[in-house]
């Protein structure tokens, strides 16, 4: 292996055995840099192909500085850091990290992350990512653009964001990568998986799909891995789980924003090692299996909140696609509804084929929370209402306004976590004492921590040299 990597860390000891670890995976190891100032110097002499980069450096800049200067080099990084709060996420996301690993971690984390990332990279001349931060394909040089795309069964759209999404399914289709689908309840999530699914290489095999959200807490891991038979108490017989059941083919793991906390671990674990374990088994059982993961929630305020993990948000983030909600792709609604009104004047054998241009123009105007399913089911009642064969008349509910979207930030913007609040806390402590830290009248003493515990939690939370002048 011939790719040269740098590592910008500031403790010395962490520094050499991440330098052991990628040496002895065949990576070579170009420097070793404490500061921005010193990261710059090797680059300027030995410019490496891939970047680790610690977040807290020492001196004035910080790794996110740095970031800004490797992506003006094209030089792909990963990010490594001790603290994820939701200031730091979002400094560090905008900056387009090709990974995100806490520390600590164990080698094999490391090095998952880093075949991740040469993976992003080596495919970012066919995908940009926008200000955004969606992926999009690079302009092509097609002229025609076809309304609806036969394969893609279940998708209606001939809209940009639409054409971009087949787009996307057709590029990861044919690959292994896991694929992260985000986007509102109703935008067609499910729809997507099927695609990608029956557009690749797997279509032939299994196909499993799994609700977390609807799986009990004391139940999901025996769901999703199985059970020896006498496991646990009601474990009359072995069972299979989800994943042994989907080898060779794909699982789609629908509401991944609601897995609890110890299942994300063992969930990472697979898209890792590709094995899993049955509860009260003897040991890890093989799989292969492609993963599909889908959630209406706000993925990285969930992050900041405590309640996903980062290093699984970035395994899973390798390929995302985002679905726009059905009030940004208006021009669409007509297709839907001709669409909808074909499927159940069948179903109904109803002789319903067309919609009032009245009752067309309300439903543009309407601001679809529910997105393309609430189009659906107002369509499906009003056909089996119809006494003609031209949709005349459509009852909409009352609007509310949605207050927060699935890739979006909630309204309510006062609501800080404790992190948050504890980073506040010791910044105002630090101004009452002058930023003097330790001794007599201290920030220490008046918290009531040692000045060593006191510097570290400063250096988690990003209380840096700037930040009490």
């Amino acid at each position: 292996m011939d790719e040269k990597i740098m590592i910008v860390e500031d403790e010395l000891i962490v520094a050499g055995d991440i330098r052991l670890t990628l040496e002895r995976a065949g990576y070579k190891v170009c420097g070793i840099a404490r500061s921005v100032h010193q990261a710059l110097e090797i680059i300027g002499t030995n410019k490496p192909d891939l970047v680790l980069l610690d977040i807290f450096l020492k001196g004035e800049q910080t790794g996110i500085d740095l970031a800004r200067e490797l992506n003006k080099s094209n030089i792909p990084f990963v990010y490594l850091s001790a603290n994820c709060n939701r200031q730091v996420l979002e400094e560090a996301k905008v900056t387009q990290p090709y990974g995100f690993i806490i520390k600590p971690f164990r080698e094999k984390d490391l090095l998952v992350t880093l075949d991740i990332a040469r993976y992003r990279h080596e495919h970012s001349r066919q995908l940009k990512v926008n200000p955004s931060g969606r992926l999009v394909p690079e302009p092509s040089d097609r002229k025609d653009k076809q309304p609806v795309i036969p394969s893609f069964e279940g998708i209606i759209g001939d809209s940009d964001v639409m054409q971009r999404v087949f787009d996307l399914i057709k590029q990861v289709a044919p690959l292994d990568t896991s694929v992260l689908v985000l986007g509102e309840t109703g935008t067609g999530k499910e729809g997507v998986a099927n695609c990608i699914h029956n557009l690749s290489p797997r279509k032939s095999k299994p196909f499993i799909k799994v609700n977390c959200a609807a799986l009990p807490v004391h139940l999901i891991e025996s769901e999703l891995f199985g059970h020896e038979k006498g496991a646990f108490t009601g474990a009359l017989e072995k069972r299979i789980g989800k994943f042994e059941r989907a080898d060779g083919g794909t699982i789609f793991l629908d509401e991944i924003g609601d897995m609890p906390a110890d299942m994300q671990v063992k969930l990472l674990r697979v898209l890792q090692e590709k094995e899993i374990e049955r509860i009260g088994g003897n040991g890890p059982v093989k799989v292969n299996v492609r993963i599909i993961a889908a959630t209406n929630r706000n993925l990285e305020k969930e992050i900041a909140e405590g309640r996903f993990r980062l290093d699984l948000y970035y395994r899973l983030h390798v390929f995302p696609i985002i679905l726009s909600a059905l009030r940004e792709r208006r021009e669409d609604i007509p297709l839907l509804v001709s669409h909808f009104i074909r499927l159940y004047a069948v179903a109904a054998g109803k002789q319903v084929h067309d919609i009032s241009p009245a009752a067309l123009r309300q439903l543009m105007e309407y601001n679809w929370p529910g997105n393309v399913r609430e189009l659906q089911n107002l369509i499906e009642r009003s056909v089996l209402l119809s006494r003609d064969s031209i949709l005349k008349d459509v009852v909409l509910p009352v609007q509310e306004e949605k207050k927060e979207t699935a890739v979006g930030i909630s309204a309510d913007r006062s609501i800080k976590t404790i992190v948050e609040m504890e980073r506040d806390h010791i910044l105002a402590v630090l101004k009452q004492c002058n930023h003097k830290i330790s001794g007599p009248g201290g920030a220490a003493e008046l918290l009531n921590l040692p000045p060593s515990t006191l510097a570290s939690k400063m250096k988690k939370l990003g209380i840096v040299k700037r930040h009490t002048l």
